[in-house]
């Protein structure tokens, strides 16, 4: 690189100056130099930038590790300062033109950011750990030594410019500071020759710029610039925005490589077939962040088709650093690889060189969400991306967090539009997850955690990055449900591998940040697993008069989506959990969300002896795993009144029992009562073993309705007492202890018509015939239903009555009358379905199927057990569905051959048959 001194002929601070560009190996000699010239100059900003320029110096000699690299950055530092010092040392302050002003000015930043890097480096030198920080001090500080090494560049650059365009007069003055500069340099060094040589270069190629015209100047100019940025790393144009704003480190904009993607096909398919549709495409891919939108664009732009059409002018803008529009604008001309400029205007650089060019371009505009969101620049934005898709050569790909398009109103984006990038299907994230750990093929419980995670890429990613690092699925499963963000977090990470991260540049987006409703409905959303249904939210969150539009926010951020139907929003699994983990739901929402709910599940509504339990049944159906998320919040809730959250825990599991006996809830009730002593624990207990009977498991239901009945009484509840009697004496006849059973069952029925409780009294001469029904005593049995239903009839209980119906169906069929028992059968059947009682559907099922058999119909008997083993199965009456599977094994050798009959083995197995629909 040549350098360009200027001074006077004699000696003085000029002199001084001029002496220490002999002496760069000698930083001693120069430093005591450059400290005299410095006592010569009266304008303030000048010694200020010198100053710190010595301060550089002092620190970077003092340093003990390194030094090589010190060396260079002393060397460079003190050639910066020889060249300001000789530019303005004899000049007036108010006869500095502005444009070296601004020079000075950015000179000065440069040298302070320098400074701060060495101070750093300073401290880590003088302790122990020195040696670890050697590489990265290194690295540091050649990035140092290059930042100066272009600053003094453009520095020089302005100053020959100045020079030459505005005083003819200077070039004498020059002349004469190169001469002094030889005198001195031979003095010091005996290096005469050598300065003699830069003088006489320096010398010609300037008075050829002062021969030339204008234009000749500026393609000089252009070609000593380019002539020194052929000497600069790749961290040229970062320094450079530095030193002009002092902005982030410029990205890079080299293209990323194909990625290799899952489950994308038809998406990427479509978005490839718009692009190319026109000259001049304009496309948006949107969503959520972690969604997968940058490998689904960097997918298309790498396509053989597109490649075909744009060839090298695929351009990628990686525009999450854009956090100005002056560094969004450079980035742009950085991706089209255009020439550094003075030019005060970028933009219209690269509106020249398209317009110009000819050429078909493609610029991918990732994550522009990022300029899009800066603080009241997005109008400017705006013009930026408008102007730039005006221009017909040019066609758009722009991926962004969200659901709207940027500049609709300006910019005519290709249609039809493509649709939000939706999570993966759960094979392709299988496949996904096992590319990267192969070691998870063939474990169980991969698609579970698959589901925990929705399916989201980046949250698929991260996650099998764990498991190739050694831990297993089962291990992140149970993890996942501890830790839930937080396990796929990196400390230091960013977008691209913490998921924290990502998430938090969606709730940072400038319009969730400016609506304060957003984040507490994204809160009540989160405790809902199912989503939140549209038409209940004004329920669920009465304080937040505003929030429709919050609501609009967070759809346009991609933070809640809605469901197939539109009728609910729900947020991503992963979203939901760091939502859940730092913006908890305050006290009194969540009070509020609460109560939405309780309201749901009214006390006494939920059986389907009452006139509303079919309305009451299809809200709670739609509702059961919200339900159950709010009622065991509520449950652990110590600052809860939980006697309500219990009363409407046994409302829901009431539901559960005739719609799909579960003991999960209503287990969790049954502890909580007993640790807060609540006055509902008989009624906990009751329906605690009325779900086990359901589900067959008598052994377990049994000591229950023992603590339930002790309970009632000391409770003075006497029909509830009598009640769980009935049911004990019910379990004895599945025992084979009949006529015991018929006792007890009718001590407990004389006690409730004594108490005027007819609707139990009726239950309990329905259990006696359910008696006699397993005793094999079929016409007594039919007797008890027929009397039973009389009762229920008369106090119009229809699901008492078809209770009656179905089991009188079933006794029918053991006494050969087989029309009649299917036509009573299917009655009940429909009848049930109305209710939406799995249970006793499954047990009509059943008894059909049984009515088909003894009816000489095998192949459609074993059609319906199959079906009845399909529904137990779901409501988890396992033993129901091991008894039936042997029973249809046996029909299937009675088809073939026949040898049931003749053998009798199934009759031997059917005498222990479970006897269905005691509870």
């Amino acid at each position: 690189m040549v350098l360009s001194t200027h001074s006077k002929s004699s000696g003085g601070p000029s002199t001084l100056v001029s002496a220490g560009v002999a002496v760069l190996g000698g930083a001693h000699i120069s430093l005591k130099l450059l400290e005299k010239s410095m006592d010569a100059i009266n304008i303030p900003f000048v010694k200020g930038i010198a100053a710190v320029a010595l301060e550089v110096i002092n620190i970077a000699k003092a340093i003990q590790t390194n030094r090589e690299e010190c060396a260079d950055l002393v060397e460079r530092s003190t050639s910066l300062l020889v060249v300001i010092l000789g530019s303005l040392a004899t000049k007036a302050e108010d006869a500095i033109p502005d444009n070296l002003r601004r020079g000075i000015e950015r000179l000065t930043t440069c040298f302070y950011e320098v400074l701060a890097e060495l101070r750093i480096i300073e401290k880590r030198s003088r302790t122990w750990r020195a040696v670890l920080y050697y590489l990265d001090n290194g690295d540091k500080l050649k990035c140092c030594s290059e930042q100066l090494h272009w600053a003094m560049d453009e520095f020089e650059v302005t100053a020959k410019v100045d020079s030459c365009l505005k005083d003819l007069e200077r070039h004498e003055e020059l002349r004469r500071g190169q001469v002094q500069l030889q005198e001195t340099q031979q003095e010091l060094l005996k290096a005469q020759l050598k300065i003699d040589e830069h003088i006489t270069e320096s010398q010609t190629r300037i008075e050829a710029i002062i021969n030339k015209s204008h234009t000749e100047i500026e393609e000089c100019i252009k070609e000593g610039h380019n002539e020194v940025r052929d000497g600069l790393s790749g961290l040229r144009d970062a320094i450079k925005e530095q030193i002009a704003g002092a902005l982030p480190s410029m990205p890079s904009t080299v293209m990323p490589p194909d990625p290799k993607i899952f489950g994308r096909k038809e998406y990427v398919g479509n978005a490839i077939k718009l692009l190319l549709s026109t000259t001049g495409a304009k496309i948006v891919i949107l969503g959520p962040g972690g969604i997968g939108k940058t490998s689904v664009a960097l997918k298309v732009i790498h396509d053989s088709l597109v490649v075909e059409r744009f060839g090298e002018n695929r351009c990628w803008v990686p525009c999450e650093q854009a956090t100005s529009v002056a560094l969004f604008v450079e980035l742009v001309a950085k991706s089209l690889k255009l020439p550094s400029s003075t030019s005060n205007d970028r933009l219209a650089d690269i509106i020249v060189f398209l317009k110009s060019s000819g050429l078909l371009v493609v610029l991918l505009f990732d994550n522009f969400e990022t300029p899009w969101d800066i603080e009241g620049q997005q109008s400017n934005v705006a013009d930026v991306i408008t102007v730039i898709a005006s221009i017909p050569s040019v066609s758009l790909i722009i991926t962004m967090r969200g659901t709207q398009h940027p500049s609709s109103h300006t910019i005519d984006w290709t249609q039809p539009r493509l649709p939000l990038l939706p999570q993966l299907d759960l094979d392709s994230a299988e496949e996904a997850f096992l590319r990267i750990s192969p070691n998870a093929v063939g474990d169980s419980e991969l698609r579970t955690l698959l589901q925990k995670l929705d399916c989201m890429p980046l949250a698929i990613t991260l996650m099998a990055k764990l498991s190739e690092a050694g831990e297993t699925v089962t291990d992140l499963l149970e993890q996942w449900e501890s830790e839930r963000t937080r396990l796929l977090d990196q400390p230091g990470g960013d977008r691209r591998n913490s998921i924290e991260v990502s998430i938090k540049l969606s709730l940072d987006s400038r319009a969730v940040r400016g609506n304060p409703d957003a984040i507490r409905l994204l809160s009540v959303v989160a405790m809902l697993p199912a989503g939140a249904a549209l038409a209940q939210l004004p329920d669920m969150c009465p304080s937040i008069p505003g929030w429709k539009a919050a609501l609009r926010v967070l759809r346009g951020a991609a933070l809640v989506n809605d469901c197939a139907d539109n009728s609910r929003i729900r947020m991503l699994s992963p979203v939901r959990s760091y939502i859940l983990l730092h913006h908890p739901l305050g006290p009194e929402s969540l009070k509020e969300l609460r109560a939405s709910f309780y309201k749901l599940v009214p006390e006494g509504k939920t059986e389907p002896e009452h006139s509303e339990f079919t309305e009451v049944a299809k809200v709670i159906t739609k509702e059961e795993s919200n339900m159950e998320a709010i009622l065991v919040n509520a449950l652990h809730d110590q600052n809860e009144d939980r006697e309500e959250a219990i009363t409407a825990s046994i409302s829901y599991s009431i539901y559960l029992h005739y719609h799909q006996p579960r003991t999960d809830i209503i287990s969790e009730v049954v502890q909580v009562a007993r640790t807060v002593a609540s006055a509902q624990l008989a009624h906990c207990l009751y329906w605690h073993a009325s779900i086990l009977d359901r589900q067959g498991k008598l052994d377990e239901a049994e000591p229950i309705y023992v603590e339930a009945r002790s309970e009632y009484l000391k409770l003075g509840e006497l029909g509830w007492a009598a009640e769980c009697n009935g049911l004990l004496g019910a379990l004895l006849g599945e025992r084979a202890q009949y006529d015991k059973a018929i006792a007890v069952i009718q001590e407990a029925r004389d006690a409730l018509l004594a108490l005027g409780d007819t609707s139990r009294a009726a239950w309990c001469l329905w259990d006696i015939g359910q008696t006699f029904y397993g005793q094999g005593d079929y016409n007594s049995a039919c007797s008890a239903y027929e009397q039973a239903r009389s009762e229920f009839l008369s106090i119009e209980n229809r699901f008492g009555s078809l209770r009656c119906l179905m089991s009188l169906g079933a006794a029918l069929g053991h006494q050969g009358e087989y029309d009649a028992a299917q036509s009573a059968l299917e009655e009940a059947r429909l009848g049930f379905i109305e209710y939406g009682d799995l249970y006793i559907v499954a047990c009509c099922l059943r008894y059909l199927a049984d009515t088909l058999r003894q009816a000489g119909n095998h192949s459609l008997s074993v059609a319906k057990y199959t079906e009845a083993m399909e529904v137990f199965s779901q409501i988890g009456n396992h033993h129901m569905v091991e008894w039936m599977r042997h029973l249809v094994a046996f029909e299937v050798l009675d088809e073939t051959t026949n040898i049931w009959h003749r053998a009798g083995v199934g009759k031997e197995y059917f005498r222990d048959e479970p006897l269905i629909g005691l509870a």
